[in-house]
């Protein structure tokens, strides 16, 4: 039904005028840039000005050597100077401000883009791939940034070029305007239909290059897998096919968009041929003078540039409309975790934790977790344990409000959680995965980021715990080394021991581990171990583990299966009275 839905939606965005969607993007992007773009629609308008004057001076010329006045013909060179000079400046200046008009409403749009990103749900980041939102950033909005400029500069500029050139073609011939007015039109039509269609193809050009982007982000991101199990081959064909796509549609919108040219140029045949027969006949009966014939002609060629550009716009047009479709596609997105109207600051937080009646789901039919019960006092250090797929990930995700329970409730200190101001709330807990993100900034910044007042000494300390100082200080810059992207100028055992260091600097009131230690060695693990246990003494520790010396000494051991909690205990009471939970023993640590 919400797939459905959904298509019922696309269909109807798709459907949207073109026209519509730039005068939406103008309202919502566009305030901060009014004051340039009515410089900018000054300039144009000199512009346009300057350059439906030409046919006038041509006829003037023709009209001063026809009749032999010797007196103005030094006129004409003055003329043409003042033109081509106002016409020149004013062209500069409306592209500079253009330029800055379509940079700016692009900076504006990317801001928020990222913006809204970064705030997406945990659920729609897991829907979506990376390379599918770079996509958008980087080819999305250059073609937009394209069309904006061409809307501005074509759309008004040249319609304002038009609306002069043909005042001054009925000054200098009302009967041949009307003519070449009454042809024109007949091509408007061809140029929509290739327009909608120029949209369609963009639309699934754009999708092509999005799959692209995530397919090369996958591959450089997996180049080590590639190479180990000889993968270049299958790689090498899967980019050929996604290339040979993109090529596809960019050939199809240039045969689309190609149609244009021919369209307009037969189209300006017929009008010149009408002009010239009827001009003919007029200059041959005395109802028209060869000067103004000479302007007029002036004129309709001096069209032809403007009258093109705003044929091919449209294609352009739909090209960006298609772009403007799927940001706002992004940009629309709804978060499912949303604070509720003045949420309470998480103040003097002890560490309690209640899970109460919590079923998670990502579809309705495959549920994650299982009505889940159970506290978690404050101070008290839990393990969990479970096989792969159990929800052990899921429920220490939710501690943060990185998921939010399809059914039931969370509670801190006895209050709902979804009372509490999420940044206030995640400002209390510290999460160290087994998947450790580094930034790619010195070692200092990177720790610094969860706790910017902690002082050099405090950073250093938070790495001797963690078993970091040693490795770092043999640097040739120390602390303010970097760690290169995602931090793997560093081995996997020194990104965890930074991720542990600045889960420390953090002082948070409950700590998260997920597989934290599972890159050490056994030497470093064992005093990363004490210094944990040290650092938890005054604060809610939950730890999911896989290895036996963590579960051998756990006081309390939460034992997650299919979803559930099955067991509660410490490894001895667990392994005596819970099935379950001695056959995942057995079986994991024969």
């Amino acid at each position: 039904m919400l797939k459905n839905q959904k298509r019922i939606n696309n269909k109807k965005a798709y459907k949207l005028s073109t026209f519509f969607l730039y005068i939406k993007l103008l309202k919502k992007w566009g305030n901060k840039q009014r004051k340039k773009f009515i410089i900018a629609n000054i300039f144009m308008v000199i512009l346009a000005i300057a350059t439906s004057m030409y046919p006038l001076v041509i006829d003037f010329a023709f009209d001063t050597i026809e009749g032999n006045e010797k007196s103005k013909i030094f006129l004409i060179p003055i003329f043409i100077l003042f033109l081509t000079s106002t016409k020149g400046l004013a062209q500069y200046y409306q592209t500079i401000y253009v330029g800055k008009i379509a940079n700016g409403i692009i900076k504006d749009i990317q801001l928020n883009l990222y913006d809204k990103i970064l705030n997406f749900d945990t659920t729609i980041f897991n829907e979506q791939n990376a390379g599918s939102l770079q996509s958008r950033f980087i080819n999305d909005l250059n073609i937009l940034k394209e069309s904006i400029i061409r809307t501005l500069n074509n759309l008004v500029r040249d319609s304002l070029t038009l609306i002069g050139l043909i005042i001054s073609m009925f000054y200098l011939d009302w009967v041949l305007t009307i003519c070449v007015i009454f042809v024109y039109p007949f091509c408007i039509k061809p140029i929509i239909e290739i327009g909608k269609r120029t949209r369609v193809i963009s639309l699934n050009l754009q999708k092509k290059v999005s799959s692209a982007s995530a397919f090369l982000n996958e591959s450089f991101s997996a180049v080590r897998v590639i190479k180990t199990y000889n993968l270049e081959k299958l790689q090498k064909q899967k980019a050929k096919n996604k290339f040979e796509e993109i090529f596809d549609s960019n050939i199809s919108i240039i045969k689309t968009r190609s149609k244009i040219e021919p369209t307009l140029e037969i189209i300006g045949g017929i009008a010149i041929s009408i002009v010239l027969v009827l001009a003919g006949l007029r200059i041959l009966n005395n109802d028209s003078d060869f000067g103004s014939f000479t302007g007029f002609i002036s004129a309709l060629l001096i069209a032809v540039q403007p009258a093109r550009a705003l044929g091919t716009l449209n294609a352009i047009l739909q090209e960006g409309a298609a772009s403007l479709l799927r940001l706002e596609d992004v940009l629309n997105k709804k978060n499912q975790i949303t604070e509720i109207k003045n949420p309470k600051m998480l103040l003097d937080f002890r560490g309690k934790i209640k899970f109460s009646g919590v079923n998670f789901f990502y579809k309705k039919d495959e549920l994650i977790l299982k009505n889940i019960n159970c506290i978690i006092r404050e101070k008290e250090d839990v393990v969990i344990v479970g096989a792969n797929g159990s929800g052990k990930s899921t429920f220490i995700n939710m501690i943060p409000r990185l998921f939010d329970p399809s059914k039931g409730s969370i509670f801190l200190d006895d209050k709902n959680m979804k009372y509490f101001d999420i940044k206030s709330l995640r400002s209390q807990i510290a999460l160290v995965s087994q998947d450790v993100i580094l930034f790619d900034t010195s070692i200092i910044k990177n720790i610094s980021i969860a706790n910017k007042s902690a002082t050099k000494a405090e950073i250093i300390l938070a790495c001797k715990m963690a078993n970091a100082h040693n490795f770092i200080i043999k640097f040739k810059k120390s602390y303010d080394t970097t760690v290169g992207d995602r931090g793997l100028n560093l081995s996997g055992g020194q990104r965890q021991k930074i991720s542990i260091a600045r889960a420390f600097i953090k002082k948070p009131k409950v700590l998260l581990l997920d597989e934290a230690t599972s890159a050490l060695d056994n030497k470093s693990e064992v005093y990363v171990n004490r210094s944990l246990l040290n650092f938890s003494r005054n604060i809610t520790t939950i730890t999911i583990a896989h290895r036996m010396s963590t579960i051998l000494y756990a006081k309390r051991i939460l034992f997650f299966h299919g979803g559930k909690i099955v067991g509660d205990g410490t490894h001895k009471k667990l392994l005596k009275s819970n099935s379950a939970y001695k056959s995942h023993f057995l079986t994991a640590y024969s």
